[in-house]
């Protein structure tokens, strides 16, 4: 395998990104996931102009909040699983992500969210701890879902 078999190809990636039901193999779904990790680290970069970053975040984060549940609950299909399990699979990334959160605290230094010349001055800071965070998140849950075996239905 090289980093190319990992390159989502814009034909497929309708049916790979949206739609819940169906099956998805390890391949198609590792595909999935760099691309919505890919678009979410260059989002994470537009977050910081003011405005505009904002209000695309938001709508490109929620399409990609949508994309991230289809191809995780496609992969629970193809390994027999109930679609459901994608819970778990959130709830897993969220504690894997706050473990790694707080790892990488004192390196990045702490933020006070209430006072907002500290989170100014915070701003490239907490995007590269956010960045780097998401992406061993995804990487770990994302890796135990590669190796889920499919179903032998």
């Amino acid at each position: 395998m090289n980093a190319q078999d990992f390159i989502l190809d814009p034909k497929d990636a309708q049916r790979v990104l949206f739609g819940a039901s169906g099956k998805l193999g390890p391949m198609d779904f590792a595909k999935g996931l760099v691309a919505i990790v890919a678009v979410s680290l260059i989002l994470n970069i537009i977050s910081l102009v003011p405005v505009i970053g904002g209000l695309i975040g938001l709508v490109v984060g929620l399409v990609l909040a949508f994309a991230w549940v289809c191809i995780f609950s496609k992969r629970f299909h193809d390994a027999g699983q109930s679609g459901w399990m994608t819970i778990a699979a959130i709830v897993a990334v969220i504690v894997v992500s706050v473990v790694i959160s707080a790892i990488l605290s004192p390196v990045f230094g702490g933020v006070d969210f209430t006072d907002m010349d500290s989170l100014k001055a915070m701003g490239t800071g907490l995007m590269v701890k956010n960045m780097i965070t998401s992406v061993l998140a995804n990487a770990a849950v994302g890796y135990y879902m590669f190796k889920l075996k499919p179903a032998l239905v």
